[in-house]
């Protein structure tokens, strides 16, 4: 364990290395296209052509399009991902066939705590200050260690500012009772100094399709603000200090008891409050050398309490025993120093990972932990790469990272990369990488019961240990104005002891996984193994005032009854097949953009019992259902100042699924569906911005 205190010193040592440093603008590199320019896992901002790893952008401008308010909104119609429901969770992801538990989530390079079931929701992450996200698709786990086995999802925020004073208003109206509002104001002083600010809030209304008083997508109103603090030490080096808040309240409505006779109802709220604070560091030192540190605090609670809405008193009484807390806390510090010799074929990346959580909180049950409701964990970690460029065409690189788990032994972690390029046109890109995943606290100690809901920890708990193997190759040709580009990618990712949730009963050792029985009552289980595999085929293009993208997934899971029983196929397959065309007209100034999206059906299998007491298959499945979104954006208006979208989303007005053989798993909204979406949706989209 790290003591707190050592962490503000820990601080100071940073601001003291940044002062210390080399004698300049807001951006480090002003004569590169910024749209180019990739920071995720490299030795420094890089030109995505270059970098080693095979890295996706979703630019400003999409997410604009999209009008997507948050992340779950954008991630909808991206390839290889999938998105997920739950009513009071919120949503989650997977990557390439692997959850999001084992998808890291960065903000300016600090990860992203709150996991609920696993999963961050992303409908609790913000886009207004994000100016693009990078997606690395792959075993990342020597940079970024436990959470990044089968990938990172980056997000950005807008750093820059060219003229001394910027404002910025903009709004969102939706059909579904959705209402958006946010501003931002920033402010360069000297030329060094940067202050940013930016706040908002975001309600939504709930919606249901019958006229009770509960609702099927809950009601919340959610309020954040940002704050930012830039010093330019020299025009290679910046200092920043940022901090994030959120608060988000959201309403589960019961139904009316007693309606004839003084009525009442019970009602759950949900509260999560969200608090990061970072201080990071970037630039060269001397002219062969480049340094990126961040360390941050980040804090997160959520709060449950139930209340009794007395409608004719018009009162709201808390339920007696029906209040709950928890509180996570989290500590980190990473640093990076990577050389830069342009006249030698070898160069290295040296850093440390520090990270300490700690929760509090009546449902944290940690019988190792000397005082009551609590539990810590901390993981500290060194890695090296080394990158050696064998032609001017080809680069390896391989890197190592050794960390110290409080809890768990952690074994060495290889990675190894290949970026070959034989033609300009052509790029070929190889990763293999080991992982490991210690269970976190959540999935160890918390409990999460209410009336949708019965989910535990599992003290006894392995730690996740994978092998994940990445192959790309991708084709780009540019003629005058037009241009267009292939890339197909295969992955395989093997998971052993993967932490899941499964069905329980108590056996005379403790918990086990229920196998030919439903008790509705989850906790978290080691599975044996864990396999996805699978290609991804896209395709782009650029003609005159036509731009277009498409893409085809297959993904393959594993069947781990295949081993046991015949007749089943080691794995089952599904996919995934998006588009998006768009066509610009110079005058007037407007864009129309179509957004399509298939997810084929899931099926998976699950053990049963016969009347002879065999153990056979049964098979679980999920329909597939199209998604289609459509937009149009007048972007220059007033000199540029105004940008306005309106569109629809979820055209097709999808609303849920249907389920067959047996329910969802511990977070299934029941009666055989599975939540989707609140349906169709009209929106309009103002963004104003005023520099002086």
């Amino acid at each position: 364990m790290i003591p707190k205190n050592h962490y503000c010193f820990l601080a100071l040592i940073l601001i003291s290395c940044s002062l210390s440093g080399q004698t300049g603008p807001d951006t480090l590199a002003w004569s590169i296209d910024l749209d180019d320019v990739v920071v995720t896992a490299q030795y420094a901002p890089t030109d995505r052509r270059n970098a080693i790893q095979d890295i996706q952008i979703i630019k400003r401008d999409v997410i604009e399009r999209r009008g997507a308010t948050n992340l779950e909104q954008l991630l909808q119609q991206e390839p290889n991902i999938s998105i997920q429901q739950d009513l009071v969770l919120g949503s989650s992801l997977s990557l390439a066939g692997v959850s999001g538990q084992n998808v890291k989530i960065l903000l300016d390079g600090v990860p992203v705590i709150g996991r609920q079931g696993g999963n961050i929701d992303l409908g609790q992450i913000n886009l207004q200050n994000i100016e693009r996200i990078e997606i690395v698709q792959g075993p990342l786990g020597v940079s970024y260690g436990t959470d990044a086995l089968g990938g990172v999802i980056h997000l950005i925020s807008k750093k820059s500012q060219i003229k001394p004073i910027s404002i910025g208003l903009n709004t969102q109206l939706e059909s579904r009772g959705e209402r958006i509002l946010g501003g931002n104001l920033g402010w360069r002083w000297k030329d060094k100094t940067l202050l940013q600010f930016k706040a908002g809030q975001d309600v939504f209304n709930g919606f249901s399709e019958d006229t009770t008083r509960s609702v099927l997508w809950n009601p919340k109103e959610q309020w954040y603000a940002t704050a930012s603090l830039s010093y330019q030490l020299s025009d290679e080096q910046n200092l920043r200090y940022t901090f994030n808040y959120f608060d988000e309240q959201v309403d589960n409505l019961g139904d009316v008891r007693r309606p004839q006779f003084k009525p009442y109802a019970f009602d759950d709220r949900y509260q999560t409050l969200r608090e990061d604070h970072s201080l990071s560091f970037e630039g060269e030192v001397g002219s062969n050398y480049y340094i990126q540190a961040v360390t941050a605090f980040n804090s997160y609670s959520r709060y449950k309490n139930t209340f009794r809405n007395n409608f004719e008193q018009a009162t709201l009484d808390e339920v007696a025993g029906q209040q709950d807390t928890s509180f996570f806390d989290s500590y980190m510090l990473r640093a990076t120093l990577a050389s830069r010799f342009k006249d030698l074929a070898w160069n290295y990346q040296l850093g440390v990972d520090l990270r300490y959580d700690n929760a509090t909180g009546i449902r944290i049950q940690d019988p190792s932990s000397k005082k009551a409701n609590f539990s810590e964990l901390g993981d500290y970690a060194i890695f090296g790469t080394l990158r050696y460029d064998l032609f001017s065409d080809l680069t390896l690189e391989a890197g190592m990272r050794y960390a110290y788990n409080t809890k768990y032994g952690s074994p060495v972690i290889p990675s190894l990369n290949l970026k070959y390029s034989w033609h300009p046109k052509w790029t070929i890109r190889a990763s293999y990488g080991q992982g490991f995943r210690s269970p976190d606290l959540k999935e160890l100690f918390f409990e999460f019961i209410d009336i949708n809901h019965y989910i535990i920890g599992n003290p006894n708990l392995r730690a996740e240990k994978s092998d994940n193997v990445q192959i790309s190759i991708s084709h780009q040709h540019k003629e005058d104005k037009n241009s267009w580009g292939v890339k197909l990618n295969g992955f395989y990712n093997d998971i052993r002891d993967r932490i899941g949730l499964f069905e329980f009963i108590e056996g005379s050792d403790g918990l086990v996984p229920a196998t030919d029985t439903s008790t509705l009552q989850f906790a978290y289980f080691n599975q044996v193994v864990y396999k996805t595999q699978g290609i991804q085929a896209q395709a782009k293009g650029q003609h005159q005032g036509f731009n277009w993208q498409t893409g085809l997934a297959i993904i393959g899971y594993y069947n781990p009854l295949s081993s046991t029983l015949e007749g089943i196929d080691p794995f089952t397959y599904t996919y995934e097949w998006n588009s998006e065309l768009r066509y610009n007209w110079s005058k007037p100034a407007l864009q129309a953009a179509v957004f399509l999206r298939y997810n084929d059906r899931r099926i998976s299998f699950f053990p049963d019992t016969d009347d002879e007491g065999n153990t056979i298959a049964r098979q679980r499945s999920q329909k597939g259902f199209w998604m289609l979104d459509g937009s149009l954006q007048f972007p220059k208006i007033w000199q540029n100042r105004l940008l306005l979208t309106a569109g629809v989303r979820n055209i097709l007005d999808v609303k849920t699924v249907q389920q067959s053989g047996g329910g969802g798993g511990a977070h299934s909204s029941g009666g055989g569906t599975a939540p989707i979406s609140p349906g169709r949706s009209f929106f309009v989209r103002a963004s104003f911005n005023l520099s002086l």
